[in-house]
């Protein structure tokens, strides 16, 4: 480059800077942006490990038919199972079970609410066991557990539940079964067990079933004639315990009464 054309360089520069301090305008802009994401966590629990039975594919249910009972002696059919959170919120677990009668036990535990955290588990060891010998009284019966869990938010209220009453005289009884905090305007299942029996009786099947109302609330009532439990195949009518379950695909719960069948 040759010193001529530096020259000159230099001196557009000059006037250049020269008209700008004569008045000429300049505007200097700029700009800043900021932006906020967010998204909903995942939320749900599954059973991922078992002892023993059939598994559904969504790991929702789980069915075991055990071996049969051919010693007197005291012993156990153990179930284990594990529970796992599948979401990224936390779940409270809180389990429930059907009763059975002595001489057979419950064996679950733990039994108190537990709460998991992304990706936690939970194992629970459950089942039916019997501490003392078998009678001939046992022979042929048939004992049935059924566990539920229900996986909620942490601090979520209220908490899913239903209830079984019942009221009757002579010749006269009705059932009512209630419940709350299941999701709003969802049609129920419902399912009563009732002492002795090995199979749920299906309420909704058998002509009778709830929606829920607005606020996840829910009241059935039915008439009972308590024909369904005669002891040892007489005809003798005795108070019965009673298991209801109620599900609206997403929310379950278990609750336990007592039908007064003596005052029928």
């Amino acid at each position: 480059m040759s010193l001529k054309k530096i020259a000159g360089l230099f001196a557009g520069f000059a006037l250049a800077t020269g008209l700008i301090g004569a008045g000429v305008g300049a505007q200097f802009t700029g700009q800043v942006s900021a932006q906020q994401n967010v998204k909903v966590g995942t939320f749900g629990c599954k059973i991922t490990t078992h002892s023993a039975g059939d598994l559904s594919a969504s790991g929702s249910t789980l069915y075991y038919d055990a071996a049969d009972i051919k010693s007197s002696a005291p012993g156990t059919r153990p179930l284990n199972f594990t529970v796992e959170s599948t979401g990224s919120i936390d779940v409270v677990l809180n389990i429930a079970a059907t009763p059975v009668t002595l001489p057979f036990t419950d064996l679950l535990a733990p039994t108190a609410p537990v709460t998991l955290t992304t990706g936690g588990s939970q194992a629970y060891t459950a089942g039916i066991g019997w501490t003392t010998e078998l009678t001939d009284l046992n022979l042929g019966q048939s004992i049935s557990i059924a566990y539920v869990v229900n996986c909620n938010e942490v601090g979520a209220s209220p908490v899913t539940t239903v209830a079984f009453s019942a009221v009757g005289s002579t010749g006269s009884m009705s059932d009512t079964i209630t419940g709350m905090g299941f999701l709003p305007t969802k049609t129920l299942s419902l399912l009563m067990y009732r002492f002795g029996s090995p199979t749920p009786y299906d309420l909704v099947a058998g002509g009778y079933g709830a929606t829920t109302l607005g606020d996840g609330s829910f009241t059935d009532n039915f008439q009972d004639d308590c024909h369904a439990t005669p002891i040892n195949g007489a005809g003798v009518l005795v108070d019965m315990p009673v298991v209801v379950w109620a599900s609206d695909g997403t929310r379950s719960a278990i609750g336990k009464g007592i039908i007064p069948c003596s005052k029928y």
